[in-house]
């Protein structure tokens, strides 16, 4: 049997009182991509919080690879790609720099780049197209190419496990193929992927399964099956017609 990339049981996530999360469970093996769709609130993020233990979880067991989460962050084996407004744009780091960060648990105790690291940077940047846009910062760059970064910086760290909170938002339609292209990519490659979205118009193109939440799974199965207008409805909060 496939060991699972995720496995999640009875999550429970709190803020004081308020629960976001209730008995979410979730399995995600290798070289599949989970959609995860609900509105704002709906707890999303929550949920990636929890899996890369930026959020504490009141319930529930959280598995990586089948072990530790903890133990397996710290092997690199899971990257994030975060929400736009989580990131200082401003700061003076260019691309390549960016990228790199995603080589820092494998440098060592010197943290200098080998030519082993600088080389899979390079790899990384070419296959998400910005080679000319290596020395650039990053605030200079559209919203697809930004994402198209963290995606380098995921591949670059060679992760097993990759986790995209709206990675979509304020992307063209353009950019928004080439990074459907590059993660069913990945996905063929053994790479599990999680990532939550808005954009339910690409999600049959690019799920494999996926997760309506509304603080607890409402529905987890084929994308098809998930985009019927009364499970939407639910969803996001409407009442079904």
């Amino acid at each position: 049997m496939t060991e699972s990339i995720i496995s999640i049981r009875d999550l429970v996530v709190r803020y004081g009182t308020v629960q976001a999360l209730a008995d979410v469970s979730l399995e995600l093996l290798p070289g599949r991509i989970i959609g995860v769709i609900g509105m704002n609130g709906s707890g999303k993020s929550s949920l990636f919080g929890a899996v890369m233990g930026t959020v504490r979880a009141a319930g529930g067991d959280i598995r990586l690879f089948g072990g530790d989460p903890a133990r397996a962050r710290k092997r690199n084996l899971v990257s994030y790609v975060p929400q736009s407004e989580a990131v200082d744009w401003d700061f003076p780091i260019s691309v390549a720099e960016v990228v790199m960060t995603g080589r820092y648990g494998r440098l060592g105790l010197t943290r200098r780049p080998r030519a082993a690291d600088r080389d899979a940077v390079a790899r990384a940047i070419e296959r998400v197209g910005l080679v000319d846009l290596a020395d650039r910062q990053i605030g200079e760059l559209s919203g697809g190419q930004r994402k198209r970064v963290f995606v380098a910086r995921g591949i670059a760290q060679e992760a097993t496990l990759m986790l995209l909170d709206e990675p979509f938002a304020g992307v063209d339609k353009g950019s928004e193929y080439t990074i459907i292209d590059l993660l069913r990519g990945l996905a063929a490659e053994g790479r599990g992927i999680l990532i939550s979205t808005h954009d339910l118009a690409g999600v049959p193109e690019l799920c494999d399964e996926v997760i309506l939440l509304k603080n607890r799974v409402l529905f987890h199965g084929a994308p098809e099956d998930a985009l019927a207008a009364e499970r939407l409805a639910l969803a996001f909060g409407l009442e079904p017609r």
